[in-house]
């Protein structure tokens, strides 16, 4: 019972405020280069250099710190979003000494704010632009509910520091920059817009039919959870202690049963729940759940698709765009986790090069980093690196096999969520992957191993010319469908919304926030998130000419998206920055630079054998996405104190009206 509920109210939380995160919304956009850098420890790299991109050389993962072993009550591997929330509730809640351990020059993981200078188009002169390379548009910030990211700035007392921005719909382009094709429409959110618009229009009767029925069947699971907050949630056997304080609400959860909340959106599109039957909306809801999972609609969490009906189509519904983009938000949880005197601390440039234990081998206590340098934490440690890289950070091999049920977990070739043939051509899996587990052989670290591996990334970062451009008549977001919404079946009868870089997202967020770029000039991005295969980059030497050629090659889709919107946008770039799933997996510690586990493979929460060892991140319930890794983040952080202490602190907080 507790197992399932703490299964069941991670998933929810994860879909109750989920992050429209990758492809109908912003993966990245840019932010004011006066707000950075914040503090000493999380400085940017000012200069004409960007590690990020220029992938010949640089120091951005350099760690050439030694003297004394650091001391701390917890130490967290990786400065994600995951484990700066966990860091700066552990701090700003709690009263510990936090260090926060993160190989890249700046935090934020996959979230990342990066400077990058440029020559300004009027003046000639070095001018500083900010990129976010990671999300930065969310639900559930700007209005109540409030998502697990909104309650961690509330909780930390760094909310009133972020400004909100709400808009409502994004553009849709279909076969850009052909003049027999391209069709043009926007996803309006709000009561029957989309219903009466292009639902309507492009899915007709039968359509609209088939969402409603859909919404009603679905509404079962968009409710109960909405009512507990994130700082009720911990990882472990006592997860259902807090949980007490929200019992009517964990009454309606237990009625759904487990098959209902933990299961993917397959029962619902293909029965024996609902069966969808018009192309056109089975089309659209592909495209909806790939930008939640990386993965067909079939494949990601019912919950999560159930809430996405409910959430876009309800009154007063809008996306959320943090003023000076989604750096300000990464600056205020660092700043939540240095605030006050215990001494905790970001540490950038410092590789985690094994998680330590005691020397019986009973507890985790500390950190090696690649310097030498040695971290001890008394409480234990949180670690926020993706689940593949756990067991290699595990050096004592008989602690390898308890957390493994005593047996050594198996290092196998990862299963990805893409097939590519000989003749390079990648294909979606529209049902996960066999395991290559043996029988028996379920232990954790096994179990993080073998998790599939969903697609990676192809990013195209822009500053332009802004010289004449009407932002006005923009919009924020756009979704280009560079084969159409279902895909160009007649030259491949698998492709899909999900297609190998169909799905590219542009953001264009000068259009909501004009101090993001320095006067004259906006900035772009445009990208495919999870629709990039691996495999078609590996090997490469990244100094080679056969890997800029291929980075040229690869994002002419990229530049097609941006020209559906701003035609002439070559001529106008002042800045422009490939990124690669070779980037991803280098700088990000990503590896083969994935978008994060596949939906079914998802760790049913940070939990370890050990209490000492609490796991975080997009491969823990909930998942993907910004609100989803702040949930994994507080249940990290409230695992590591006695529960009577959360129990204390909720009080606290719902005194203070802050949940």
């Amino acid at each position: 019972m507790r197992a399932f509920l703490r299964l069941a109210l991670a998933f929810f939380w994860s879909t109750s405020f989920f992050s429209i995160s990758f492809a109908f919304v912003s993966h990245s956009s840019s932010q004011s280069p006066s707000v950075r850098p914040i503090t000493t420890a999380t400085s940017a790299n000012d200069g004409d250099y960007n590690e990020l991109y220029d992938d010949n050389g640089g120091d951005a993962l350099a760690d050439s710190e030694s003297g004394t072993d650091d001391e701390v009550d917890i130490a967290i591997v990786g400065a994600g979003i995951g484990g700066l929330c966990a860091g700066a509730i552990l701090n700003s809640l709690y009263n510990k000494k936090v260090g926060i351990y993160e190989s890249h020059y700046l935090p934020g993981g996959c979230a990342h704010a990066f400077n990058r200078v440029g020559r300004h188009p009027k003046t000639g002169e070095k001018t500083v632009f900010t990129f976010d390379s990671g999300p930065t548009i969310v639900l559930g910030c700007s209005a109540k509910p409030y998502n697990p990211l909104r309650q961690v700035l509330n909780a930390i007392g760094r909310s009133d520091e972020v400004e909100w921005l709400r808009y409502d719909g994004w553009g849709m382009v279909e076969h850009p920059c052909r003049a027999d094709k391209e069709l043009r429409w926007k996803v309006e959110l709000g009561p029957k817009v989309f219903e009466e618009g292009p639902l309507a229009t492009f899915g007709g009767v039968e359509a609209q039919k088939e969402f409603k029925e859909l919404q009603e069947i679905t509404r079962e699971l968009v409710s109960g959870a909405v009512a507990i907050p994130a700082m009720a949630m911990r990882a472990g056997p006592t997860a259902l202690i807090p949980l007490l304080r929200y019992f009517n609400e964990l009454v309606e959860l237990i009625k759904l049963g487990p098959d209902l909340t933990t299961g993917t959106f397959a029962a619902y599109m293909d029965g024996p729940r609902y069966v969808v039957k018009n192309q056109w909306l089975r089309d659209w809801l592909d495209a909806l759940a790939f930008s939640l999972s990386g993965l067909p609609a079939s494949r990601t969490s019912a919950a999560a698709m159930a809430y996405v009906l409910y959430d876009m189509h309800r009154q007063d519904a809008a996306l959320d765009y943090p003023r000076g983009g989604l750096g300000t938000v990464i600056d205020e949880l660092v700043k939540g986790i240095e605030q006050g005197d215990n001494g905790s601390r970001v540490n950038l440039r410092r590789h985690v090069e094994s998680i330590d234990t005691s020397d019986d081998g009973t507890r985790f206590v500390g950190l090696t980093l690649k310097s030498g340098k040695r971290v001890r934490a008394k409480d234990g440690v949180i670690c926020n690196a993706p689940v593949w890289s756990i067991a290699n950070l595990i050096a004592n091999p008989d602690v390898k096999k308890s957390l493994n049920k005593m047996v050594m977990p198996q290092i196998e070739k990862n299963r990805q969520s893409w097939i590519v043939d000989i003749s390079n051509r990648s294909t979606i899996r529209t049902v996960p992957p066999e395991s290559k587990l043996s029988e028996g052989d379920d232990g954790l670290l096994s179990k993080c191993n073998d998790s599939e591996m969903t697609g990676s990334f192809l990013h195209l970062h822009l500053a332009l010319d802004a010289t004449g451009l009407d932002l006005d008549s923009m919009e924020a977001h756009y979704t280009v469908m560079d084969r159409s919404l279902g895909g160009d079946k007649e030259k491949d009868p698998n492709d899909s919304a999900c297609g190998e870089l169909n799905m590219i997202a542009v953001s264009n967020p000068c259009v909501l926030d004009r101090t993001l770029a320095p006067e004259g000039t906006i900035v772009v991005h445009a990208y495919g998130a999870g629709n990039e295969p691996y495999e078609l980059w590996k090997g490469l030497d990244r100094n080679s000419k056969e890997y800029r050629d291929l980075k040229e090659e690869r994002s002419q889709v990229l530049w097609r998206a941006v020209q559906s919107i701003i035609p002439d946008a070559r001529e106008r770039v002042v800045v422009d920055l490939v990124g690669s799933p070779l980037t991803h997996e280098r700088f990000l510690r990503r590896p083969k630079g994935t978008y994060g586990s596949a939906t079914e493979d998802y760790l049913k929460d940070g939990s370890t054998p050990f209490s000492s060892l609490v796991l975080c991140g997009d491969g823990i319930f909930p998942g993907i996405g910004i609100p989803a890794v702040a949930l994994s983040g507080a249940s990290a952080a409230n695992a590591m104190v006695n529960p009577l202490r959360q129990w204390f602190c909720l009080d606290d907080l719902k005194k203070k009206e802050l949940i």
